[in-house]
């Protein structure tokens, strides 16, 4: 998963900052809908930071308290530096965890999610991840979508796999953690090879 607080070059004096949109209308899956993060999200998304089964995997949060996270994802988007998205429960609107889509030079874009323990194992990081992926090759014009994967995270493998990305090669000690060096596996997908959704017509059969 990639960081939350993008370090960047500055751009040359030229460039136009572009802001990265919401998607308009929001993205909806069987039982989430994605939407920007809330203040009330703050609870549970520092939770998932603690939690055991994803505490060296997912990033911290870029503040320690709700308003400054808030803003601070807003300064990101309109910078087009991050996009990030609250993975939300269609009935009560609870956070489930989170997307996010780090640009980088070339239209390249790195993705990251993270799911909270009870939402797990019922498809929703999969169908979350395809739907963010269709839409951010078109809005964002990404040439190449790309996930950074530490090796011994199976589960976070196994997801970006069955979104559609493919493995390349292994990045040696490319993270540290408490002093000791992780290796990264990426992966990578082209705009040409992200599924379409079921039921469309150019999707493939089953």
């Amino acid at each position: 998963m990639p960081d939350r607080s993008p370090d960047r070059d500055e751009p040359a004096p030229t460039d136009a900052v572009v802001p990265l949109p919401y998607p308009d209308p929001p993205l909806r899956g069987a039982s989430f809908v994605l939407r920007r993060f809330r203040e009330d999200d703050f609870g549970a998304a520092l939770e998932l930071t603690r939690e055991s089964g994803t505490a060296l995997w997912v990033p911290p949060l870029p503040a320690d308290d709700p308003g400054t996270v808030v803003d601070m994802y807003e300064s990101y988007r309109v910078a087009g530096d991050l996009l990030h998205l609250v993975i939300a429960d269609t009935d009560d609107d609870r956070y489930l965890g989170e997307l996010m889509v780090v640009m980088c030079d070339h239209r390249l874009g790195e993705f990251g999610c993270g799911l909270t323990p009870l939402a797990r194992q019922r498809g929703v990081a999969t169908e979350a991840l395809s739907s963010f992926a269709r839409w951010s090759v078109g809005a964002l014009d990404l040439r190449r979508l790309q996930v950074l994967v530490a090796m011994d995270n199976v589960a976070a493998l196994r997801l970006a796999e069955r979104v559609g990305f493919r493995q390349e090669g292994v990045l040696r000690s490319y993270w540290d953690h408490g002093g000791e060096p992780i290796d990264a596996v990426m992966l990578s997908m082209l705009p040409g090879e992200v599924a379409r959704p079921a039921g469309d017509p150019g999707a493939d059969g089953p």
